[in-house]
């Protein structure tokens, strides 16, 4: 073998490294993100205020939209929706859930995109759900399902939310199901309404496609 030949291939070979380097990096960000959004929903399920903030970046464009509650933009407002004890006036102003309180939410079929930068990245996710919360009274058993478009954002090597996006296609009593009851609204929020107006969300049976962030995988349009 020439000097050139083994110049050649030792390029060759830095140049492979590179590129597999490259792709574990953005595998393990993948991994990094699945674990964020999981945490979201144990948390979530138990009322764990400071753990829920804790998940997301302290950047000043940060937002939080579910449904059609409107916008909560910024590290202080994100900070009010997740304050349960106002969040939920059915429950009596309590802080923490109470035992017959059951809200089991599951991101299923993610798909993950992360950007050039590695620092900025993109998911879609089902959000499937059952429960047992009050509405209009009384505790009911729920079952339902949504759509999460979300933005994360990588600081000093840790993924957080940037913008969480969650759309409600069903949120219908067990007993009844979604084709009689397709929607049960949470109870209001708080004393304050979110500042901003919110994106288009809505339920079943309209036919709403929730926007993607992603282009198609084959086609690439």
């Amino acid at each position: 073998m020439t000097t050139n030949e083994l110049a050649a291939q030792v390029k060759s070979l830095k140049e492979t490294v590179g590129k597999l380097e490259k792709r574990i990096t953005v595998t393990e960000d993948i991994e990094a993100i699945k674990k964020l959004q999981r945490a979201y929903g144990y948390y979530l399920e138990h009322w764990e205020e400071e753990n829920l903030i804790g998940l997301w970046s302290h950047r000043p464009d940060i937002t939080l939209e579910i449904n059609a509650g409107g916008q909560y933009k910024g590290w202080e407002e994100i900070k009010k929706a997740f304050n349960f004890g106002d969040h939920y006036t059915a429950y009596g102003g309590v802080k923490k859930a109470p035992p017959e309180y059951l809200h089991i939410l599951m991101p299923l079929s993610g798909i993950i995109d992360v950007e050039p930068d590695g620092i900025n990245a993109k998911g879609r996710w089902y959000g499937f759900f059952q429960g047992a919360l009050y509405r209009g009274g009384q505790l009911r058993a729920l079952i339902g399902c949504g759509i999460w478009e979300n933005e994360y954002v990588k600081e000093d090597g840790i993924w957080k939310f940037k913008k969480l996006f969650f759309n409600d296609i069903i949120s219908s009593p067990l007993d009844e199901g979604w084709v009689k009851t397709p929607y049960l609204a949470n109870p209001p929020h708080g004393s304050s309404p979110p500042p901003g107006p919110g994106t288009n969300f809505q339920h079943y049976p309209s036919g709403y496609i929730f926007p993607y962030h992603y282009k198609n995988p084959v086609t690439g349009k």
